[in-house]
């Protein structure tokens, strides 16, 4: 089933790199730059780099970004977010869509600072929104609309895929999908270090190391194998592949990675706690 009409305009209060990765993909994907208009709290220079680059509407006045927009995008810091929703709130029509994008602002909270809104909801893409890869959580607030919500996963289906899941969840998919590209340049970088090492060229190390990582990612997706049995296929028995796990092993490379996304979300709900309610 294709995915419904997102509503247009869509506008954006912050212009950081979330702000911007999510512009340029749903400008590629076909939104005219026109129908999105983009405000932040003080950072003129920022908003005219956006409006160069993608030929959005800006403004550092909220009204003439807020008034008449269907749907509104709070892509600001967890700590700023009371400011900036309650500066935006006397533009908002009751029949407004609010999306927030920060780790950790939960949907009562939305609500509190909210209170004339029903249409709430919270999304976590993370950066591949940019080339239209994300892999976006999305959940409804209580008294949020259906046919909003279709919206807005209409809207977000244009960067990537999405997944509908209970509040609950959020924590942990803001440690592993929102944080997780974060993860995978770590290894990256590490893997060009190496090759450096080793006496590769930069750019074909580069080439190799971004190749892999493409090729292991489709196999995982196309596949559908368990990532147990993908490595087995690679590993022969005293092989390269082999001395390297062991090596990985010996370091405790998985048990890394598991206190690290475990962090991670315990730290997305710290910040829920620190978010102002009102």
């Amino acid at each position: 089933m294709a995915s419904p009409t997102p509503a247009v305009p869509v506008a954006l209060v912050g212009a950081g790199k979330m702000a911007e990765c999510l512009i340029a993909g749903w400008v590629a994907a076909g939104i005219a730059p026109e129908q999105i208009a983009v405000t932040n709290r003080r950072n003129d220079r920022r908003l005219e780099e956006l409006a160069g680059r993608y030929g959005v509407r800006v403004a550092r006045e909220k009204r003439q970004v807020l008034e008449g927009a269907r749907v509104v995008v709070a892509a600001v810091k967890p700590a700023d977010m009371a400011d900036a929703l309650r500066q935006a709130a006397p533009w908002l029509a009751p029949e407004v869509t609010v999306v927030s994008v920060a780790a950790g602002v939960r949907l009562d909270a939305l609500a509190r600072l909210l209170p004339g809104i029903p249409n709430l909801v919270r999304a976590m893409p993370n950066t591949a929104s940019r080339l239209r890869q994300s892999v976006t959580a999305l959940c409804a607030g209580g008294a949020c609309h259906r046919e909003a919500f279709a919206a807005v996963r209409g809207l977000f289906d244009l960067v990537g895929a999405t997944v509908e899941i209970g509040e609950e969840a959020f924590d942990a998919v803001t440690a592993l999908s929102g944080s997780g590209p974060a993860y995978v340049y770590l290894l990256v970088e590490a893997m060009l270090e190496a090759a450096r090492d080793l006496g590769l060229p930069d750019a074909v190390a580069r080439e190799l190391a971004v190749g892999t990582v493409l090729g292991a990612g489709s196999m995982l997706r196309h596949t559908g194998l368990p990532p147990a049995e993908l490595r087995r296929q690679v590993t022969s028995p005293n092989g390269t592949t082999a001395a390297a796990l062991a090596v990985l092993e010996e370091m405790n490379m998985p048990a890394a990675v598991r206190r690290a996304v475990n962090r991670a979300a315990a730290r997305a709900a710290e910040l829920a706690a620190l978010t102002p309610a009102t």
